[in-house]
């Protein structure tokens, strides 16, 4: 290994190695936030208690208030002081009860409470005759909820113990979470518990519940950042392991490309990419018009691969450039041997507008020709709209060159690429092919069909010649051809064939030519 290659070896390992540490603390700073989510999911879970709980007490108040009332004689006797001293003695959610006679006396079942003055309203027709309400004590200024009950015989005031509240408020930390519930129709008034300085800070979570009230969690700042400090380190560690992972792929990706890269240049120096034939027919008059050249490749000891599996990367990469140039001699060699010279008929082969850029890459490409019988006029460049021209100018003064020569260009895949039609007018090309993606829609009702039509009705008003690409079925054709489009390539007429295949494919199309037999008697040999 050179000096220079072990520098720049240790350049991109202190690249990595400064990648990895930086995701790791891009993902170490959000820690705030994801501390506030795991918090939030913590404390929702916890909370699910108070809802449930308070949500059964709502609920069912009218039924439980009616019946605890029917303990009562509504005057404040001895009777009743018991009755209110034995059931908020027993029932640990009531904290005490307050009744009011017609005549407005009233009693409690804790002596020492003074009467109910600080009430405010959180839903006043929580029924037909319920009513909640909040209460501030006056030794913990902390609000409390209280239920009123009311009838013909006065009314009852039950006061509830906050043990679900309070227990969550202390469960994490001494009072580092307060709970507020209120209402949607009168949010100034709630029940709190906890410390209410959080009240002036934004709310972790909010929950709405039965009959419209909410409730609000509120959590100190000390208690997110206990939870922020615990979550830094295994958000740093995930980071960097997501780096490690990540450049892990990176390489593999890049070495994959490299293995290709390689693959493709043994290829093209063993000469393993062989040319096929797709023949294109004019339905018109039976007769073969020419074909396609269509690349494969060919390494020994192995399937044919698909042009799908290497095409579009030596597009990227530039090695199409020696490729086609290998497929062209190939094929103008093969093709010579079927005394074309004599015919008209035409070789398609695929450019990528990169050699259209380039009068030096086209000449040598014509090159070819000198030592074959073919024609200029027998050849014809296929642009595909996959790649964007980088420089029209010249593309445009080389495809004049072409033309000048006899030579003929045509639009591959119409409509689907970059330039789509304005390359027609500002390359001034007069051959289109239209693509099997409209073709396929023939007798459906895909609006693709509509666009068929119009790609069809823009070649006749500038009297170019179109080919139709995809043909499959005797429909598809009998449309086309109807539509004025007759010259046709697809597997209705034969799949792409090596050369021994569509030698044979040709003398047939002679052989057959004045038969009005339809032309799927005539594939035969194909792969």
């Amino acid at each position: 290994m050179s000096a220079f290659t072990k520098i720049a070896h240790f350049k991109a390992e202190l690249y990595a190695l400064a990648f990895v540490i930086g995701l790791a603390f891009l993902f170490s700073l959000s820690a705030g936030y994801f501390s506030r989510l795991q918090l939030s999911y913590v404390i929702r879970t916890d909370s699910k208690e108070l809802l449930q709980t308070y949500s059964m007490n709502i609920s069912e108040l009218q039924t439980v208030l009616s019946k605890l009332s029917e303990k009562f004689q509504f005057d404040c006797g001895a009777l009743d002081e018991y009755q209110m001293q034995h059931v908020a003695y027993n029932d640990y959610i009531i904290r005490r009860i307050t009744l009011q006679t017609r005549d407005g006396k009233q009693c409690t079942s804790f002596k020492g409470a003074g009467t109910e003055t600080r009430l405010a309203p959180l839903i006043k027709n929580l029924s037909a005759n319920v009513s909640l309400w909040v209460t501030s004590e006056s030794r913990t200024e902390q609000n409390i909820l209280v239920t009123e009950w009311k009838d013909e015989r006065g009314t009852m005031l039950v006061h509830m113990e906050p043990l679900v509240s309070d227990t969550l408020r202390n469960k994490y930390c001494d009072d580092c979470i307060l709970s507020s519930m209120s209402s949607i129709d009168n949010p100034t008034v709630s029940f709190w518990r906890g410390d209410a300085s959080l009240l002036s800070k934004g709310p972790l979570f909010s929950s709405e519940f039965v009959n419209g009230l909410q409730l609000n969690t509120f959590v100190k700042t000390e208690l997110l950042d206990r939870y922020k400090d615990k979550l830094w380190l295994p958000l740093f560690l995930f980071g960097g392991a997501l780096g490690v992972l990540f450049i892990f792929l990176y390489r593999t990706a890049i070495r994959k490309k490299m293995s290709l890269h390689s693959l493709v240049e043994q290829g093209i120096a063993k000469r393993e990419f062989v040319p096929y034939y797709q023949p294109i027919v004019n339905v018109a008059t039976n007769s073969l018009y020419g074909c396609e050249m269509l690349a494969r490749w060919k390494r020994p000891g192995q399937d044919m691969i698909s042009p799908m599996e290497f095409i579009p990367y030596v597009e990227k990469s530039g090695q199409i450039l020696p490729i086609t140039e290998q497929l062209m001699e190939k094929a103008i060699n093969e093709i010579g041997k079927l005394n074309w010279h004599v015919t008209k008929q035409i070789i398609s082969i695929n450019v990528v507008p990169d050699q259209l850029e380039s009068l030096e890459v086209i000449e040598k490409s014509l090159d070819l020709l000198r030592n074959s019988e073919l024609g200029p006029t027998q050849i014809a460049f296929e642009v595909t709209e996959r790649k964007r021209f980088n420089n029209l100018a010249i593309a445009s003064d080389v495809i004049e060159h072409l033309r000048l020569k006899g030579v003929d260009v045509k639009l591959d895949d119409a409509g689907t690429g970059y330039g789509g039609f304005s390359y027609i007018q500002q390359l001034n090309i007069r051959s289109l092919k239209i693509d099997k993606m409209f073709v396929e829609n023939i007798g459906t009702s895909d609006i693709k069909l509509s666009l068929l039509d119009s790609i069809i009705a823009f070649g006749k008003e500038a009297r170019m010649e179109m080919i139709a690409e995809g043909v499959e079925t005797e429909e598809q054709s009998q449309y086309l051809a109807e539509q004025g489009v007759n010259l046709q390539q697809g597997f209705y007429f034969g799949r792409p064939m090596t050369f021994r295949d569509f030698a044979y494919f040709s003398k047939t199309m002679v052989s057959h030519k004045n038969d009005n037999h339809h032309m799927e008697s005539q594939i035969v040999c194909i792969d």
